[in-house]
């Protein structure tokens, strides 16, 4: 019943998009989430991804629906194994060594430190990602691909999207650049993974829009808390299209005539009747461990992640309003899950 009440609420989405956010190892709370979905037949047809989240996305993505699901396992699987390898080769005490040493060099005003040595290395973290995508079917465009990363030349923040590029596993690797691994160079330029955020959601087309932001961890700036960014472009969202929103419902209420005015005509333009409905979910927040929490590919810790992405997920679908239409007088609708309790709606 459950299920059946979900799929006549998304019906009124001509949208359904799906932001995934950097973290590492908590990106099986991701992967956790999507198949949570793809069981309830919630099928994204707009993706976003940046680190670990390129990964998922491109996952997606690149492979037919009912496929999805394995090879996200697939993938997850091969890359605790493979991470759990590396360790058993001293990895973890080669790591605890350059760190000691890092820090009485810091100490006593010497070098900079060595760059860090990654989880896996570049090389088999694309062979594992080239298993499991078939990036024909992503550069078909049946689904929307936006991967974000960071000029490191110029410092901008540039979006490689299925739309205007061809992608390829260098542009994954771009987004992705894991902690230690180094900057991948694509036409001359040098990127690394950025936040990714809901932003081109805004330079979309207008649509009724079912938007799914699941943060691995919620990086609030500071001891003393602050506004993560996600939460910061969520309220930007919020503002344009709450504005256009009712930019709309004041020309419902003008007179014929006044509408024909032509700067009051090109004001109106600028309004949409669009709705947008953000069920944003965080697994982890941002506490002392979590460094570690992001850099353990154990296969206990990939389970527990990837079963709170799929709680998280029931809990949204089948919460009883949070799929309902927004009030007219506003664009978009917020509703959070953090560490599996909500929020009030915003």
């Amino acid at each position: 019943m459950a299920r059946a009440r979900s799929e006549k609420s998304l019906a009124r989405f001509d949208r359904i998009a799906l932001v995934l956010s950097g973290g590492g190892a908590l990106g099986a709370y991701q992967a956790g989430a999507y198949a949570a979905l793809e069981n309830a037949g919630v099928r994204p047809n707009w993706i976003a991804g940046s680190a670990i989240g390129a990964v998922n996305a491109v996952i997606i993505a690149g492979n037919l629906p009912h496929e999805r699901s394995f090879r996200l396992r697939q993938f997850w699987r091969e890359l605790s194994r493979r991470v759990a390898v590396r360790a058993d080769a001293g990895f973890h005490q080669h790591l605890r060594a350059v760190i000691e040493r890092v820090r009485a060099q810091w100490k006593n005003g010497g070098a900079p430190p060595p760059r860090e040595r990654s989880a896996i290395p570049t090389s088999e973290l694309k062979e594992l990602i080239e298993e499991v995508v078939d990036f024909g079917r992503i550069n078909s465009g049946t689904v929307r691909v936006v991967l974000g990363a960071t000029n490191l030349d110029t410092g901008a923040e540039t979006f490689f999207d299925n739309d205007r590029h061809v992608l390829t596993i260098d542009h994954v690797l771009a987004s992705t650049a894991l902690p230690g691994m180094a900057p991948v160079a694509i036409d001359g330029q040098r990127y690394r993974g950025a936040a990714v955020s809901v932003a081109p959601l805004d330079d979309a087309r207008p649509a009724d829009t079912l938007c799914f932001v699941i943060d691995g961890y919620d990086p609030v700036p500071g001891a003393r808390g602050g506004t993560s960014r996600s939460a910061r472009e969520i309220a930007a969202l919020r503002r344009n299209h709450d504005l256009r929103r009712m930019i709309a419902l004041v020309g419902e209420r003008m007179p014929a005539g006044l509408r024909r005015d032509p700067d009051i005509k090109k004001c109106l333009a600028e309004g949409s009747e669009a709705t947008m409905t953000i069920l944003r979910l965080v697994h982890e927040g941002a506490d002392t461990e979590l460094p570690a929490k992001m850099s353990d590919f154990s296969s206990a810790s990939l389970m527990r992640r990837w079963q709170a992405g799929e709680s998280d997920v029931g809990t949204s679908l089948t919460h009883p309003l949070w799929l309902a239409p927004p009030p007219r007088r506003l664009g978009v609708v917020v509703h959070e899950l953090r560490g599996g309790v909500a929020a009030r709606p915003r």
